[in-house]
């Protein structure tokens, strides 16, 4: 049996900007984002192996005048509070619990902008008139883990992650 102090409850959270960016006055698509976060779940302090999450950010564009228009786009995620990709951290107080979200199951690529070794996914579809074509989704799971043995505090461990959708 363990005892509660070995115990500690974390989860991340996103919160979503989407940045749009047109060379035209007029839109012939319109795109957006939704997210679900990763959640951990209870942190085992003892357990010798990752504890592993997954999440999800899924893009759609909607076809809203015009013929029928090509849409690339590219996804970001941010640092969160601790300010670099190579360690994201989750806080409680005092407490820091270090993760991090990758773009594979793997959990090999870091999820970033594109920069300092990090990756950022990126697709492109077309949308247009017709019955079928006027709307188009894709969804990208997050794998988060958070690295095995850390000393850590009881508490709500969280992060605030950007996720930023450029098309």
């Amino acid at each position: 049996m363990k005892w509660a102090w070995y115990r500690v409850g974390y989860c991340v959270y996103f919160a979503l900007v989407a940045m749009f960016f047109a060379a035209e006055a007029k839109a012939a698509a319109d795109c957006s984002l939704s997210s679900v976060g990763v959640a951990f779940g209870t942190y085992d302090l003892t357990a010798g192996a990752p504890n592993d999450s997954t999440g999800s950010v899924t893009v759609v564009c909607t076809h809203v005048s015009g013929g029928a228009q090509k849409v690339s786009y590219n996804l970001y995620l941010s640092t969160g509070g601790s300010g670099t990709y190579s360690q994201r951290q989750l806080r409680a107080g005092a407490g820091v619990l270090n993760y991090n979200l990758f773009a594979n199951s793997a959990r090999s690529s870091v999820w970033g902008n594109g920069a300092a070794g990090t990756t950022a996914p990126s697709g492109s579809f077309t949308v247009g008139p017709g019955v079928g074509n006027g709307r188009r989704e894709v969804a990208y799971p997050v794998y988060g883990r958070i690295p095995a043995l850390q000393d850590a505090q009881f508490g709500v461990y969280i992060d605030t992650i950007i996720v930023t959708l450029e098309f």
